[in-house]
């Protein structure tokens, strides 16, 4: 595997900080990442060559993506890797230490991982819609939420990355918004990009595409709850007229 870089070195990426995530619950880690990626206007500056390339490219915002493209912002000194395919499972291991190693010879000030948690570990009254850890190394800034709590996990390429970076000693943390499981959650992409933003980078973005697709979204679900709502209460009511 190979990471090529254009017009930024290694010493330019050397203490920022990197963000990244997979298309888990949610697309959360995705969703999140590109978006991000386009709010603070990051530039293009490379990509991953894996020894084993998912054979596709798309079309974007910003032109053409790669697999798994590198974005840099100078003025938020913030690094993003958009990984728009998930590295096939006889990789994902190779992919992810990879990934892990790079950071630890760049040198980022520490790793921002994002993904979902499903919607059906939330508590009733929650108020902060995610919940995070991170490892030994990190220092940086403690969050609002309470921590993942016990006896829940992360599986797929999202762990196995945390896992590389705890080994390689890399400051990381994860943040984990509540999400649907099947499709794409634009609220809960957004809210990952607000407290990544907001808590981390300290810097004040304008995402009105995806305040606009979550908003949508929210009011789609509102529908959907109050129609289950209805047909219970139906149910109910006829059941009772019945005895």
């Amino acid at each position: 595997m190979e990471v090529v870089l254009r017009e930024v070195s290694r010493g330019d990426l050397r203490g920022s900080i990197l963000v990244t995530g997979f298309r888990g619950f949610g697309m959360v880690g995705y969703m999140a990442s590109k978006h991000l990626a386009l709010a603070l206007r990051a530039s293009k500056v490379g990509y991953i060559l894996s020894d084993s390339m998912p054979p596709f490219i798309a079309v974007e915002e910003d032109g053409v993506g790669y697999p798994f493209d590198i974005y840099y912002s100078r003025e938020a000194r913030t690094t993003i890797l958009v990984n728009r395919a998930v590295p096939d499972r006889d990789v994902a291991d190779e992919y992810t230490r990879f990934v892990a190693e790079w950071a630890k010879s760049i040198g980022f000030d520490f790793v921002v991982l994002l993904g979902g948690l499903s919607r059906e570990f939330r508590p009733p009254g929650e108020e902060y819609g995610y919940r995070w850890l991170h490892n030994a190394f990190y220092d940086g800034p403690q969050l609002e939420a309470p921590k993942l709590e016990y006896g829940l996990g992360v599986m797929g390429p999202l762990a196995l990355l945390y896992i590389y970076l705890d080994y390689y000693e890399v400051p990381t943390v994860m943040i984990l918004p509540y999400s649907i499981v099947e499709g794409v959650d634009y609220e809960a992409a957004l809210l990952g990009i607000k407290v990544v933003s907001s808590k981390l980078l300290r810097v004040t973005l304008q995402l009105p595409e995806l305040e606009t697709l979550a908003r949508t979204q929210r009011a789609e679900f509102e529908k959907i709850i109050k129609l289950i709502e209805r047909e219970e209460r139906e149910e109910h009511e006829s059941k009772g007229m019945y005895m």
